[in-house]
């Protein structure tokens, strides 16, 4: 059943998202994420799941945390690849270029998290955005990237 309904849940297609943290010692950490949605405008809360067996679950469920939602364009293939994998810490300039060439991005705080099957249901507020010109989103469609 779990197979099939992976396959089932991979005919809806989604936009990638980039969740990005900076870690103890003053790099940056990101995942890959397209379980992302909005919630609420008043107050400005968003939501995404995080996978419990997740390396880097301890750096993205830390309270009063600040993190960046990042929408991935159709130019950052690579960007997607190098986050979901185990080289996923960066510097300072690659969190530069990675914004800079994505659709738009949020700076949050973790707001609140709840446990949900084999995920992790991680509500942020939103402290404030910025759109990018206009760009082409990267999507998730029938569990590959499309361009």
């Amino acid at each position: 059943m779990k197979n099939n309904l992976r396959k089932c849940l991979a005919l809806f297609s989604t936009g990638i998202t980039a969740i990005t943290s900076q870690t103890e010692d003053n790099l940056y950490e990101g995942i890959t994420v397209n379980s992302f949605s909005s919630v609420s405008l008043k107050p400005p809360i968003v939501m995404w799941c995080l996978d419990k067996k997740t390396k880097s679950k301890k750096n993205f469920i830390k309270k009063n945390k600040e993190y960046k939602i990042i929408f991935l364009s159709a130019k950052q293939k690579k960007d997607c690849y190098k986050l979901a994998s185990k080289n996923n810490k960066f510097d300072y300039r690659y969190e530069v270029n990675l914004l800079k060439k994505s659709m738009g991005y949020l700076n949050c705080k973790l707001y609140k998290k709840f446990n949900a099957g084999d995920h992790i249901i991680i509500l942020h507020k939103v402290i404030k955005f910025k759109i990018n010109s206009k760009k082409k989103p990267l999507i998730f469609f029938k569990s590959k990237i499309l361009v």
